[in-house]
């Protein structure tokens, strides 16, 4: 008994194994998700960057208001005593060794006397235009008992 070519071919071809493998369409929806977390990553950064630009801005403007008021404190300067902030506080052997500067590009102005408690000594001029990051300037509640 002769079986025709073209039977055993089909046989062969309903016994091959399926084929595995990936379409166009799945591989482009793998590709899309990850490329949708990506950008959230990113966008996270973003925020995260400018939180921590903004704390490190006002960390300084506490370090440096916490130095003029114990130099004060050890000079035995009265509040509102007069001093320049460039040339009584900053510098090799004065207050603080070296002059802040402000992480997010802001510049920071001081004032020109020993702070009275509850009156911050600089500010910074940050106003995070065009972002979720507020201004780095320290509150009343901050510097309340300082």
């Amino acid at each position: 008994m002769k079986i025709k070519t073209s039977t055993l071919l089909a046989r062969r071809l309903s016994q091959r194994a399926p084929r595995s493998g990936m379409t166009l369409i799945e591989i482009s929806l793998v590709i899309a998700l990850l490329l949708g977390l990506i950008a959230v990553v990113f966008l996270g950064i973003g925020s995260y960057r400018q939180g921590a630009d903004k704390a490190k801005c006002k960390m300084q403007l506490a370090a440096v208001q916490k130095a003029v008021r114990s130099g004060a404190n050890m000079q035995n300067l009265i509040a509102e005593a007069p001093m320049v902030a460039a040339t009584d506080v900053f510098g090799p052997g004065l207050l603080l060794e070296t002059t802040p500067v402000c992480p997010s590009g802001g510049a920071y102005t001081w004032i020109d006397e020993v702070p009275v408690v509850g009156t911050p000594f600089g500010n910074c001029d940050f106003t995070g235009a065009g972002t979720a990051t507020t201004t780095h300037v320290l509150t009343v509640a901050e510097t309340a008992d300082w």
